[in-house]
């Protein structure tokens, strides 16, 4: 494919992720508060005004309108842009550095991960079709490169994934509990890993945990210093994290990894 169409198929990636990013903040907003995402049709939750077509183009309607609804002039959140461009950045950077059309396979997982990411952190809960639908698609997806391959092995790699993903984080879960006498990681989490190794098999389980830890930690530390005082016991919506480290594999996980070994090797060498 020559790089002027290459292009623009990027910029059309980007267009259509961010299309279906403006739909998933209504998915964010309503799945948690139990209303239909379907009706009624996009309003201002603060006047009810009716949002016009014209007012509903990604990114570009809330720049038109200043972040302010048009009826009401009341402060529309940031996020639903940060969303937008999101899911218009993932989108495109799926066909640009994940294989062209090969990259859009994963289009529904990242649709997911931002609705899952995003509803852990306001509301602490990780929606069903978000966990269990990330597994069923991963495995689906395996089963299909299977098919293709003639190979039993991406099928293997799934279903090996997605019994380590969720052991892995299942045992952490009870000596979380053990250990803090309370529930230290909620089952979405557990679930959400193993769709994580559903989808990218055993060892993306492994940098997944690793980054998403480090990742989490930080993001702990930098949300309780912003909220003014330091608390021994602080939720951390864990889900943000996993999604998070689970792009960092995605897009840069085998450079990480080779360099990693290398650096362990020498380091191995240097000791010896």
């Amino acid at each position: 494919m020559n790089s002027s169409l290459n292009n623009i198929f990027i910029f059309w990636s980007f267009c259509f992720g961010a299309v279906i990013a403006s739909f998933l903040n209504v998915v964010i907003w309503r799945v948690p508060r139990c209303e239909s995402i379907v009706r009624p049709p996009s309003h201002c939750p603060k006047c009810s005004a009716p949002i016009r077509w014209y007012q509903n183009i990604p990114i570009l309607s809330y720049l038109a309108l200043r972040g302010r609804c048009a009826s009401c002039k009341t402060r529309i959140s940031p996020r639903y842009i940060f969303v937008e461009v999101l899911g218009g950045a993932l989108f495109a950077a799926a066909w640009a550095y994940l294989g062209g059309p090969w990259g859009t396979v994963l289009w529904p997982w990242f649709a997911l991960m931002i609705v899952g990411s995003m509803i852990d952190f306001d509301h602490h809960l990780l929606p069903d079709f978000v966990t269990v639908g990330g597994i069923v698609y991963g495995l689906l997806l395996n089963a299909v490169f299977s098919l293709l391959a003639r190979s039993p092995a991406p099928l293997f790699l799934g279903v090996s994934g997605l019994a380590m993903g969720f052991g892995v984080m299942y045992l952490a879960r009870i000596l979380g509990g053990k250990l803090f006498g309370q529930e230290a990681m909620g089952m979405g989490d557990v679930i959400l890993m193993g769709a994580v190794g559903a989808i990218s098999g055993p060892v993306a389980v492994l940098f997944v945990l690793i980054v998403g830890c480090l990742a989490g930690i930080c993001g702990g530390v930098v949300a309780m210093a912003l909220g003014g005082k330091l608390k021994r016991r602080f939720e951390i919506p864990f889900g943000p994290y996993i999604c998070l480290a689970h792009l960092v594999f995605l897009f840069a996980g085998e450079p990480i990894i080779v360099w990693y070994l290398g650096a362990l090797s020498r380091l191995t060498g240097a000791l010896g």
